[in-house]
């Protein structure tokens, strides 16, 4: 950015100062922001069965910080300075390039009612599961999204229920994984009569693996084929 683009944020005031026109400057980051943010964008993600679908929309990803980059940039242009600098984040991925995945991530294939947890490029766990029931409203949402947080011994509270779990991996609001003490089986068609009001139940073994490699942070995803 040089002299160019910042003489058109110049104004003159009743007093005749000169200052900057903040709302120009967020349009800017604004720009950037729609150029170089990454939440909910398609990614093309190759499954564990061999298939390389499209996977769009989540909340994993790079978002810029728009009020904190503002700020800066009128601080940046008002001191005169000169320098190469990365914009301040909101929200980061863990890396960079076509997909920002990375090799240690949570796979959840809705279709098939089957879960695969990789950690550094090799599965360490996989298994049957149980989501959202469709037919009542509750699908578990599909895209890219992360770790919130990790918490041992919750207690998941709805509007007609509290169950107590001993694994909870939260993702998108309430909605996570965790283990479901309270089912003798997982995987087939149980979503659809008696699935979950959103979040991703696993057997005991299964959620113990995955809660005891994963940290906050690391990729969800979730897909129907």
């Amino acid at each position: 950015m040089d002299g160019d683009k910042i003489n058109k944020w110049l104004i003159v005031d009743e007093n005749l100062d000169v200052l900057i026109d903040k709302t120009g400057v967020m349009g800017y980051i604004k720009e950037l922001s729609r150029k170089y943010d990454t939440v909910g964008m398609k990614r093309s993600f190759k499954t564990s069965t061999g298939k390389v679908i499209e996977v769009e929309g989540g909340l994993y990803g790079w978002k810029i910080d728009l009020a904190a980059e503002t700020k800066a940039l009128l601080k940046n242009i008002d001191l005169g300075e000169t320098l190469e600098k990365e914009p301040i984040y909101a929200q980061k991925a863990l890396f960079r390039g076509a997909d920002e995945i990375g090799d240690t991530y949570v796979e959840v294939n809705i279709t098939r009612q089957y879960l695969w947890f990789y950690k550094n490029g090799k599965l360490i766990t996989q298994g049957p599961v149980v989501t959202g029931n469709p037919n009542r409203g509750h699908s578990t949402v599909t895209g890219t999204y992360m770790l919130n947080y990790k918490q041992k011994d919750a207690t998941l509270r709805g509007t007609n229920y509290a169950s107590e779990v001993t694994y909870w991996m939260p993702f998108f609001g309430n909605m996570g994984i965790h283990d479901a003490s309270w089912r003798h089986s997982f995987g087939g068609e149980i979503y659809k009569r008696n699935g979950t009001h959103g979040c991703i139940n696993a057997p005991l073994y299964l959620a113990k693996t995955i809660f005891d490699n994963i940290e906050e942070g690391i990729p969800i995803i979730s897909y129907k084929e």
